[in-house]
């Protein structure tokens, strides 16, 4: 079974953490069958499109999607342009089985432990894990925007209770990832949307979904009685926020129409 992968991720003031990130990516290419870099670039102010495109003189298997348009919301922003790297893939159509949805800033540029990213790789080619999607632990869980997990199904910046249900977040994500730790290295936590950072897609199953910012489309594929399970946990309605974090409703429209699998690995990939 061969193992090719799109490496995508979306880059926006981050010339200070793109060398780093770019050394991640290359030892990731080093251990696959073949690859295809997507970037897509948001206009910056540093020097981020000068360190793109020095990266693309020295890999010609990289493209670089330059923003059309920029909006005042920050979440939209960022739909827009994966949602692009998406409509990228799908006009290459090279077939690629994965695709990678990484940050390009300080989270992805710490060193890429590759003991994890290859056991991956070969539980696929041995005896494949049922995962759609997977992304990782780290020490610190940090990504609690884009989580849904039974109970904690909605997300958290729609309640005025913000930083207590954030600690609430972080103490159940953490006792569930150690939890599927002991029961063994390939034990996984399945939950209904996940991202931290990096994120492996299979691209069949992912590749009609979409990133959506708006709370309101949410709403329209996401069961009533999961936005109820998140208030009864915050003791309180859900605010009038417009914007959602946009991996969610990727996640769930993926998981409704192909039944896809969201999963975390206990695993620490940085």
């Amino acid at each position: 079974m061969s193992q090719r992968f799109y490496i995508c991720g979306c880059a926006r003031d981050v010339g200070n953490h793109l060398i780093n990130v770019f050394e991640n990516i290359d030892k990731i290419c080093n251990n696959v069958d073949d690859y295809y870099i997507i970037i897509a670039y948001g206009e910056s102010k540093d020097n981020t499109l000068e360190v793109l495109r020095d990266y693309q003189t020295k890999n010609k298997k990289m493209v670089i999607i330059m923003e059309d348009e920029r909006t005042q919301i920050r979440t939209q922003n960022i739909a827009n342009a994966r949602n692009k790297i998406l409509k990228k893939i799908r006009e290459l159509d090279y077939g690629f089985e994965y695709f990678i949805m990484m940050d390009m800033d300080d989270v992805c540029s710490p060193p890429i432990k590759m003991e994890t990213f290859d056991h991956i790789l070969e539980t696929e080619k041995t005896s494949p894990m049922e995962w759609d999607a997977l992304s990782f632990n780290r020490s610190f869980y940090y990504d609690i925007w884009a989580l849904s997990i039974y109970p904690y199904t909605f997300s958290l910046f729609h309640y005025r209770s913000v930083n207590s249900i954030k600690k609430k977040m972080h103490d159940f994500i953490r006792k569930q990832l150690e939890k599927s730790k002991q029961s063994g290295k390939n034990g996984l936590v399945r939950c209904i949307s996940a991202f931290n950072g990096f994120g492996i897609y299979r691209t069949e199953k992912f590749i009609i979904s979409k990133y959506e910012w708006e709370a309101k489309k949410l709403l329209t594929i996401y069961p009533k009685k999961m936005i109820d399970a998140m208030s009864t946990q915050c003791l309180q309605q859900p605010i009038n926020r417009i914007d959602d974090c946009e991996h969610r409703y990727f996640h769930i429209y993926a998981s409704k129409q192909n039944g896809a699998k969201i999963c975390i690995s206990p695993m620490c990939l940085f």
